[in-house]
């Protein structure tokens, strides 16, 4: 049914951005179909990964880290909406073979939907951390820098889910090795830890494109302070090169990605 829907769309001439906005609405509808609980779902997730966190942690961890709850939530929202989003395009293209195999289909909106569907994910787990914000009393105004960091982030992500989707079509064991590899990111990234002292998680954490964007975040939203010019050019830096290298990788794999689903 969405997918007929989609061919429809096609047929009517509908834009890659067009096409990209009905398959993030069709995805996101299809998700809470039947669900008695509906968009709650998107808040479940946060709400227990940080509670349990929050209760193991805050002590042995936390409790040298400053507004260690927004510390602890802002690093999960933003590690859930990469994870979320680069798992899923390792399967996407194979998932979505009908629509690959159509005459003239832009495969680069498959991407664009599936971003835009977890981008209003992560919007309802951002609601989680405005308010946690205002329940320590904390000035608003900061809440703004997130705009400028999320667009930056959006384009990082995007980059990156084209790079794996483009792969995984050739690579068909890649969704198992990526699902591995992203459990081992998420421990290493100081999402309910800091790295002070550890030089070995500091040294990995410098080519984790992950901790340039959180440590970005946690500045300028939770400590209004300006972060270290290396973690500013290392969160612009890796937002290009994965952009620029994402684009170029899948525009040269999508040509055969039909005969090969």
């Amino acid at each position: 049914m969405a997918k007929r829907y989609i061919l429809n769309c096609l047929q009517k001439g509908k834009s890659i951005i067009g096409l990209a906005i009905q398959l993030a609405k069709v995805e996101f509808k299809l998700r809470n179909e039947g669900s008695y609980l509906g968009v709650f779902w998107y808040l479940l997730n946060p709400i227990l990964t940080f509670a349990l966190l929050f209760l193991v942690f805050s002590i042995s961890l936390g409790n040298n880290i400053p507004k260690y709850p927004l510390y602890l939530l802002l690093g999960i929202i933003m590690f859930n909406f990469f994870q979320s989003s680069t798992l899923e395009s390792t399967k996407l293209m194979r998932d979505n073979n009908r629509l690959i195999k159509s005459i003239g289909f832009p495969r680069e909106s498959l991407i664009i939907g599936l971003i835009l569907k977890n981008l209003f994910s992560h919007l309802f787990e951002f609601i989680i951390f405005i308010c946690f914000f205002i329940c320590l009393g904390l000035n608003l105004i900061s809440i703004l820098f997130y705009l400028p960091i999320i667009i930056l982030f959006l384009l990082f992500v995007f980059g990156f889910s084209l790079l794996l989707s483009s792969l995984a079509v050739y690579f068909v064991d890649l969704d198992n090795i990526w699902n591995f590899a992203i459990r081992l990111i998420w421990l290493g990234t100081p999402i309910f830890y800091a790295i002070d002292g550890q030089n070995h998680l500091f040294f990995f954490n410098l080519i984790n494109p992950l901790y340039y964007f959180i440590t970005l975040s946690r500045d300028l939203v939770i400590y209004n302070k300006m972060p270290e010019m290396w973690i500013i050019l290392g969160s612009v830096g890796c937002t290009l090169i994965f952009f620029v290298l994402g684009i170029f990788v899948f525009n040269k794999l999508k040509i055969k990605m039909a005969e090969l689903i």
